[in-house]
């Protein structure tokens, strides 16, 4: 055998052996059992918080899912993520309306030096026809380093 297929067999053994990162599950939207409250009720009505994983890894992609039980029908979810104990900047999540009763937006959240860390999502509901009419709630919960 000429030595380039040793070298072939070689790299193909030890790229086998290297660690691969935990990967992210999607699973039916559900509340995280690390999270503060998964049901708000306010004066627009009563919204449940879910996420598509079991668990939040950073730097990986997962979604946030809002739905909603109410009777106005023109509301706007805007929100961010930012570190609960420790500075990450703040993270802006971009809600789109996948139904009527639903909201969801993609998120990544980046690594810091701990394995577990808890974040703060800062969620305002507001009424698309009155801008004053507007509700602010957050919502901790926690992630894992990839």
């Amino acid at each position: 055998m000429h030595k380039s297929y040793y070298f072939l067999i070689a790299v193909i053994m030890f790229s086998g052996c290297t660690p691969q990162p935990e990967s992210t599950i999607f699973v039916e939207p559900h509340c995280l059992p690390s999270q503060s409250q998964c049901k708000i009720t306010n004066s627009f009505g009563s919204f449940d918080i879910l996420f598509n994983v079991d668990t939040v890894i950073t730097e990986q992609m997962f979604d946030i899912i809002i739905k909603k039980d109410s009777a106005f029908e023109k509301l706007k979810v805007t929100g961010y993520l930012e570190g609960k104990e420790m500075f990450m900047g703040k993270i802006p999540l971009f809600f789109e309306k996948y139904d009527l009763q639903t909201s969801v937006s993609k998120a990544m959240l980046g690594s810091c030096t701990e394995q577990d860390m808890t974040w703060r999502m800062w969620l305002t509901i507001a009424d698309q026809e009155n801008a004053e009419k507007a509700v602010t709630f957050f919502i901790d919960f926690n992630s894992k380093r990839s």
